[in-house]
């Protein structure tokens, strides 16, 4: 009887370290925010891409080409930029290994108020991530500061290893760079917004901006990372809040994630 009552204690108590052993990881990881983080990469990288499509069409560029399909300014138009198919190598843009197809419709371009442009995926592949979803930015025309602003919808699934689904709506607010149109590179914008998905592990998350996002286009000129400063909270179903803050204004890929009063750094890219 003691001999059975020893065994039943030790596997109790296996079964409770085990469990407190697991949530202790699971509250000290950063799986959902790697992962969100590499999602809103990839969706600022997209907006990139689109915008250089209005831009100059791809003229200057070997590739991707641009194909500008129904051009009338009365009804909606569609450009496709296409990467290729990946044979014999993937089209390598803003340091990206890309295959696939982007495409654009608009019923009118970046900086024209009130138009709609939607993006969709035709097979597109981002370094071996295939992109599904669609991107829709709206232009509201200019704030009371004088800067147009956009509203930025995204639903999309990202498949590598394992598959991270992100949904979100963002306000973008253009506070820097309108002016200078033939360079992109110098366009400043603030971003607030929310939204919800879940990371490769499956477990579901919320994401809220809790201090306004600065993207910081000349940041492309050394690597595909352009949120420079701001913070972003992660609610994990059933965890702590994380909180991501993005740096001091600096154009790299390192970030600072705050859980339970303990700071760690990860690398986004």
């Amino acid at each position: 009887m003691k001999t059975k009552l020893f065994l039943s204690s030790i596997i109790l108590f296996t079964f409770l370290f085990s469990s407190c052993r697991e949530d202790r990881i699971e509250e000290s990881g950063t799986v959902n925010t790697q992962d969100y983080l590499f999602a809103e990469n990839l969706f600022n990288d997209v907006g990139r891409i689109v915008e250089d499509a209005f831009i100059d069409n791809g003229e200057s560029k070997s590739c991707p080409s641009y194909t500008l399909m129904n051009s009338d300014t009365s009804d909606l138009d569609t450009i496709i930029v296409d990467f290729g198919d990946g044979y014999p190598d993937d089209c390598l843009s803003y340091g990206k290994e890309r295959r696939g197809k982007i495409i654009i419709t608009y019923t009118g371009k970046y900086r024209d108020s009130l138009s709609v442009i939607t993006t969709t995926f035709d097979q597109y592949y981002v370094n071996n991530n295939w992109i599904q979803g669609e991107r829709i930015v709206t232009n509201n025309g200019r704030n009371s500061n004088g800067n147009v602003t956009f509203t930025i919808d995204i639903s999309t699934s990202i498949t590598g290893v394992g598959t991270i689904n992100w949904e979100s709506t963002r306000k973008r607010e253009w506070i820097s760079g309108y002016n200078t149109f033939s360079n992109p590179f110098d366009d400043i914008y603030s971003v607030t917004g929310t939204g919800f998905g879940n990371s490769t592990s499956g477990q579901s998350f919320e994401v809220n901006i809790t201090e306004d996002l600065f993207v910081d286009l000349s940041c492309l000129s050394e690597n595909t990372c352009v949120v420079t400063s701001g913070q972003t909270e992660i609610i994990p179903e059933g965890y702590s809040t994380r909180l991501i803050n993005y740096g001091d204004s600096i154009c790299d890929c390192n970030y600072t994630v705050i859980l339970n009063g303990n700071e760690y750094f990860i690398v986004s890219n």
